[in-house]
């Protein structure tokens, strides 16, 4: 075999093609957006998932600029903040006086079907109301969906009908579908008459007749049992736990 002619090939130097200091500098600032074009554009996707959504049917409960359509219940602290795409509840204190309370809305809802995505922090405990009446306590006179960080060492010690995806103090979940602290969740309550089904990250978690809850549980044992409650009434984030929650993509579809 003829040996190789060296003359074919070419010696590529990268550093012979690379920019200068100066112009690197440039391409680095091209490269990487500033804090106000990363917010814009994360505006900018929510609403075009909003505008997906709406396709379907659905319509959003947080307009991702303020909380138009929502009120605060239960607190006197304003620590509910619109960030964007995310509607924040900063971290507060524990209790109805000096917690956060519950976000809720401004209109009550019977028959629909609610999507929200959520993400807690390290022993986080948070949750969604539905039916509550107007001056009634949201998880019970309405009912609560659980959302918590069931690892930690105090929630550890919970009854299964006070975990993640309970329908509080009520009924336990039929499985386990929560993501680990500091990933979003996605949850789907649909209330149809008398029948709940709630769906967490696409498995369902509960499917309930709410006429045949007719035994009080838990040890709040002033308020009626499930199925003497309202058919329709308001929805609540909560954030009377005085920990941070974060909720985005807050969705609603009336049957």
């Amino acid at each position: 075999m003829k040996p190789m002619n060296p003359n074919l090939f070419v010696v590529v130097r990268p550093e012979a093609n690379s920019p200068a200091p100066a112009q690197r500098s440039v391409y680095a600032s091209a490269r990487e957006p500033d804090a106000y074009q990363i917010k814009f554009l994360s505006v900018i996707l929510g609403l075009l998932t909003l505008t997906a959504h709406a396709a379907d049917g659905f319509k959003p409960l947080y307009n991702g600029k303020d909380l138009s359509g929502w009120h605060v219940k239960d607190s006197k602290y304003q620590n509910w903040v619109a960030n964007g795409e995310i509607l924040l509840c900063k971290k507060g204190e524990v209790g109805m006086a000096n917690g956060n309370g519950w976000l809720t809305t401004d209109k009550e809802y019977g028959d629909f079907i609610l999507r929200v995505e959520w993400k807690l922090p390290a022993g986080g405990n948070s949750g969604v109301a539905i039916r509550f009446p107007k001056d009634g306590e949201p998880a019970h006179e309405g009912m609560e969906i659980q959302m918590l960080d069931d690892a930690s060492p105090d929630n550890a010690k919970r009854p299964p009908e006070e975990l993640s995806g309970s329908l509080y103090v009520e009924v336990a979940p039929l499985r386990k579908t929560d993501k680990p602290v500091g990933e979003w969740n996605k949850t789907e309550i649909t209330c149809k008459g008398s029948m709940l089904t709630v769906k967490n990250n696409g498995v369902e978690t509960l499917k309930l007749n709410l006429d045949d809850l007719k035994i009080l549980h838990g040890h709040h044992m002033q308020y009626k049992p499930v199925s003497q409650r309202p058919r329709k009434g308001f929805i609540g984030l909560q954030g009377d736990r005085g920990m941070q929650v974060e909720f985005r993509n807050i969705l609603i579809k009336e049957l």
